[in-house]
């Protein structure tokens, strides 16, 4: 993918690019005849856009720009390290995906299969609990399927920009809305680049008397970016004929079943062009391997025909609801890089986790390595694996921060601030537009040291040397938190105002006035409050969530090589906060951490009476381990405000 610097110049080129992207010519599709015309008199217009689509400003009118950074990571857990760090990084993003497109680079990527929520019910959509997940659904389901398509049509004009010239589109969903998406994909995408509806075929159990006939597919619609090239790679995808076919052929019987294909000797053995029906693929409860226990999980087969039939080795796949992480997962496996986004922290853990186990078996690390033993493993014959990179957009945990660069940390505040940065000398960071009449200081990147009094003493000179005749100037002072010598020091500085009348023609307006904003505040989210005047939606766009809290890991030995587990006095660090789910990893290697497969999703629902039907962790575990040696046991647990955090101890198994 190409990189992108996420600075505030970067973002509003790609927004101008997502505004200046041309629909469809739709003529030829949804052309009148006159004659038809002078009979019907309410016909719709056949140059209606999409639903949510403004000719001037795209999908900006409907879902404002933010321009939110990406927070890359800085530390170990968020660095996932195999055995080719020369290779470019795949990417996993916790973040509304809508935002997270926003920051993509037009025309890099070349395959993107995603499975939205499906038009089908509230409840069922909601799968992993955590209130980030809960909040975009909201959205979804308030207005009815014109509300939905509108949510999901600013999504695919963004998925169309970011397609390369031969890239494609697999979009599932199922009977509740697949017409109404055909019809908006038709649209966005143009009807002459519909490739297929694939009808993936299942059986399952249900109701045992059903009042119609049992719904037992789902719909899939590929769409390309161009009309004139695009990947297909009909050899990988071929499907087995079948015994009879084959038997009937060579007794050169009609009807063999090869008149579909030009027949060539071998072809037998080849395989026939996939029809797009596809009754071959199970669903992913039937796998035991596969599943991880949620509801919406598609199998790996299916997505591996897609995933191999409309991309390269080394190209780029996407996923914008990436969920538990299936097609990162195959991605992976097939040699691809691959981006994927959710808006929860529990599918990223869950998709991460699932990562960390495919590279660690294609690549043989099971740590991170030093330089040193890389070139050890250089000489093993084991599949390159690029590193993971997971990284925060909107969502930004303040651990985090701890370890951010402080020039890294500058920028990043600046961007979210919609600032520009100072390129003269001074401590003077940068200035909010208009011209510089906002000047900004950045206090340290670590949460846990305060702005310094005499920066904010030596930022209030540089102001005065700088100011201008009957020109107020408002200095903004944007740190974690501000010591009482701050505090006082501004009281001082009032004061010198007043005694050196330091004041416009007015009178009353200073000439001088130094505002504190706390990153956590609603102050410092008022530049997303002005675009969505709400303060819970701008907290929703622009969160700072802090870490959970786990005392320590009690261990109870219960029989020969066998444990019990306890996370003891583990609790959400936020006011609103809740656990909603709890990971396990008996042999856990710093950097690789990858949860017992019975220990992915460990919660459990409960009601109260407050917040009604909601997941709470369960943070009990049992193992039993294979031999007696030293492990290192981590419990992972995240909260319903994307918090998250791991805590670890070593134990000698007897």
């Amino acid at each position: 993918m190409k990189e992108t610097k996420h600075t505030q110049e970067e973002l509003k080129k790609i927004q101008e690019e997502s505004e200046e992207q041309k629909l469809p010519e739709q003529g030829k599709v949804f052309t009148v005849s006159e004659k038809i015309r002078k009979r019907v008199h309410n016909l719709p217009d056949p140059t209606r856009p999409p639903l949510g689509y403004d000719e001037y400003k795209a999908f900006d009118r409907v879902f404002p720009y933010i321009r939110l950074p990406r927070l890359l990571p800085n530390t170990l857990v968020d660095t996932v390290k195999f055995n080719a760090p020369e290779m470019e990084p795949n990417q996993l993003i916790l973040g509304d995906n809508l935002e997270v497109l926003r920051t993509i680079p037009t025309e890099s990527i070349d395959l993107i299969y995603i499975d939205p929520p499906f038009f089908s019910g509230r409840n069922y959509n909601v799968i992993w609990g955590d209130s980030n997940e809960v909040r975009s659904f909201h959205d979804i389901w308030e207005g009815g399927i014109d509300s939905y398509l509108v949510w999901l049509n600013a999504r695919l004009w963004e998925m169309r920009r970011v397609l390369t010239k031969t890239g494609s589109i697999y979009v599932h969903c199922d009977w509740h809305a697949s017409h109404y998406i055909k019809t908006e994909m038709d649209k966005i995408f143009g009807y002459e680049n519909f490739k297929n509806e694939i009808i993936w075929c299942y059986t399952s159990t249900g109701a045992l008397k059903p009042r119609w006939f049992k719904r037992k597919h789902d719909v899939i619609f590929w769409y390309t970016k161009s009309q004139e090239e695009w990947i297909y790679n009909l050899d990988i995808v071929r499907v087995p004929y079948s015994e009879k076919t084959v038997a009937n052929y060579q007794k050169g019987l009609r009807g063999s079943g090869f008149s579909g294909d030009s027949y060539k000797e071998g072809q037998e053995k080849l395989g026939k062009a996939p029809e797009d029906f596809w009754a071959d693929i199970a669903e992913a409860f039937k796998s035991t391997r596969e599943n991880i226990g949620y509801p919406t999980q598609k199998p790996e087969a299916l997505i591996e025909r897609i995933i191999q039939a409309s991309s390269q080795e080394g190209g780029i796949v996407a996923d914008f609801f990436c969920g538990g992480g299936t097609t990162l997962a195959v991605a992976q496996r097939l040699k691809r890089r691959f981006i994927g986004c959710d808006s929860s922290r529990i599918a990223i853990a869950v998709t991460l986790d699932r990562l960390v186990k495919v590279g660690e078996e294609m690549s043989g690390v099971k740590s991170n390595l030093s330089k040193k033993e890389m070139m050890q493993l250089a000489m093993v014959k084991n599949e390159k694996v690029p590193n993971i990179e997971v990284s925060y957009l909107g969502v930004y945990p303040i651990d985090k921060f701890e370890d951010l660069e402080q020039e890294k940390f500058i920028s990043f505040i600046l961007t979210c601030y919609d600032a520009s940065r100072n390129t003269a000398e001074g401590v003077t960071h940068g200035f909010r537009p208009p011209g510089q009449s906002e000047p900004i200081l950045i206090g340290p990147a670590d949460p846990k040291e305060s702005v310094d009094a005499k920066v904010v003493r030596d930022f209030f000179d540089e102001i005065k040397e700088r100011l201008e005749p009957n020109k107020p100037v408002k200095g903004k002072i944007i740190g974690w938190r501000f010591s009482k010598h701050v505090q006082e020091y501004l009281e001082i500085l009032k004061k010198y105002i007043t005694d050196n009348r330091l004041f416009a023609d007015d009178n009353e307006t200073p000439l001088i006035d130094l505002e504190l904003i706390p990153i956590r505040s609603n102050k410092f989210r008022q530049r997303v409050l002005a675009r969505y005047l709400n303060v819970e939606d701008a907290e929703f766009y622009l969160r700072f969530p802090d870490q959970p809290i786990v005392r320590e890991i009690k261990v109870k030995k219960t029989g020969d090589l066998e444990y019990k587990f306890e996370a003891v006095d583990a609790f959400s660090a936020e006011e609103d906060g809740w656990l909603v789910n709890c990971q396990w990893d008996f042999d856990y290697q710093e950097g690789h951490f990858a949860a017992d497969n019975e220990y992915i999703l460990s919660r459990e629902k409960v009601k109260d009476k407050k917040r009604g039907e909601r997941f709470e962790a369960v943070l009990i575990a049992k193992h039993k381990f294979e031999k007696s040696v030293e492990y290192t046991i981590a419990c992972k647990v995240q909260d319903n405000l994307a918090g998250e955090t791991i805590l670890s101890t070593k134990l000698l198994i007897k």
